[in-house]
């Protein structure tokens, strides 16, 4: 067991962990490196708990055998997953089916965006729980969408508005999970790419999402769609759930003998203007095991920005980024200056107008603060050589060695 901090040793192979854990199989050898190298099954535990991993640590754990390693943890993270196993063989299908027959019956054709349609392309039921399902439609058919659902028993949670861009709906028989039926994807005050909800519902097809007839993306829009709300300003890849769901889902696309179109994914990216958010996903899925071609898509190589997304793209980032400031971080993921400058001036756009003008005014002293801790800690962070159980690592804590179980 590691001390309080967490050796450097410790931590490292406890990131390496959690990486794996994102993989769509298991690689029960790679499991037991990380934890004969001193991997902090505890830490490992707090850390799943947050980037909402429960059932992919206790699947990795169970599968290489050493689930008795959780000591008085492994009851509680076995009946966790046993509980969202339960959840999405029983609660789940009859949710979607509710959520989507109305809209269907009266003539739409939603859209399943992210939740269950990722979720039924995961290997085992309950490894991806889900706390909404979310549904986009056009503008021009909401009002009547949202009423078609009252009539077969949702309640309005939460009313559309100006700053927010679906209606939330709940409904008795699935209390925990709320519908969220979009016709945008961000609001206006972080809105910083292209992507148009319109276009990327013209492009639907039909799916079956868990036994309910819907439409969904093609699987390059949906990877696109899915690294843009990862990195979207206010979400900042805080949680890893999101990036087991690229793994995943290239991996399934994998095993039915589909291959992913990425020369269309890339063409996406450059027209939605989200290359950087794409790319950093794209970088961190590979960690968990996709198999994206090098080189796809450009990441600033140098300057503030390449500064700024360096722990990113780290292998400690699972442990790292609740104590790293993200200020610059949702700056670089925009690709065009305009885009920053819209981003600046929404980011007080719940306050009062005084406190608007005092964020306006004191926005460039807070930015200076910031890069300067940004540069220090990026000092900081330069790999300790011959610090033992640790590989030698480059810019980022990318490892280098060729065979690492997160290379």
């Amino acid at each position: 067991m590691a001390d309080a901090g967490g050796s450097s040793s410790s931590r490292y192979w406890t990131a390496v962990l959690l990486w794996e854990s994102c993989r769509r199989h298991v690689r029960a050898e790679a499991v037991e490196e990380a934890l004969d190298r001193g991997a902090d099954v505890g830490l490992a535990v707090e850390a799943a708990v947050q980037h909402r991993l429960t059932s992919l640590l206790w699947r990795s754990l169970a599968t290489a055998g050493r689930a008795e390693e959780l000591g008085e943890r492994r009851q509680w993270l076995a009946d966790v997953a046993e509980v969202y196993r339960f959840e999405a063989g029983l609660l789940l299908p009859p949710a979607v089916h509710l959520a989507v027959t109305p809209l269907t019956d009266a003539g739409y054709e939603p859209v399943i965006v992210k939740g269950p349609a990722v979720a039924a392309r995961y290997p085992e039921p309950g490894l991806r729980r889900m706390a909404d399902i979310d549904v986009l439609l056009p503008e021009r058919d909401h009002a009547g969408a949202v009423q078609a659902l009252q009539e077969a028993g949702w309640r309005v949670v939460r009313q559309r508005r100006r700053d927010r861009y679906d209606t939330i709906l709940a409904h008795p028989a699935v209390p925990s999970l709320a519908l969220e039926l979009h016709y945008g994807l961000e609001a206006s005050y972080e809105r910083v790419t292209r992507l148009d909800p319109d276009e990327l519902w013209e492009s639907r097809l039909p799916v079956d999402c868990m036994g309910t007839r819907a439409f969904g993306l093609p699987l390059p829009s949906e990877l696109v769609v899915l690294a843009a709300h990862a990195g979207k300003p206010f979400h900042g890849f805080h949680e890893l759930i999101w990036i087991a769901d690229l793994a995943m889902i290239t991996g399934y696309a994998t095993e039915l003998d589909r291959d992913v179109d990425w020369d269309e994914v890339a063409r996406l990216a450059h027209q939605a203007r989200c290359v950087t958010v794409v790319a950093c996903a794209l970088a961190m899925a590979r960690r968990a095991g996709a198999s994206v071609p090098d080189g796809l898509l450009p990441l600033p190589a140098r300057g503030w920005r390449c500064a700024a997304l360096e722990p990113l793209l780290g292998i400690m980032w699972p442990l790292e980024h609740a104590d790293i400031s993200t200020f610059h971080m949702r700056f670089a993921l925009a690709d065009s200056f305009g885009r920053r400058l819209a981003l600046l001036a929404g980011a007080g756009h719940r306050n009062t107008l005084e406190r608007r003008l005092e964020y306006s005014l004191g926005a460039p002293v807070q930015a200076a603060r910031a890069l300067v801790r940004l540069r220090r800690r990026r000092v900081a962070r330069q790999p300790r050589s011959g610090e033992e159980g640790v590989p030698e690592t480059g810019e980022g804590g990318r490892t280098k060695v060729g065979n690492s179980p997160a290379s």
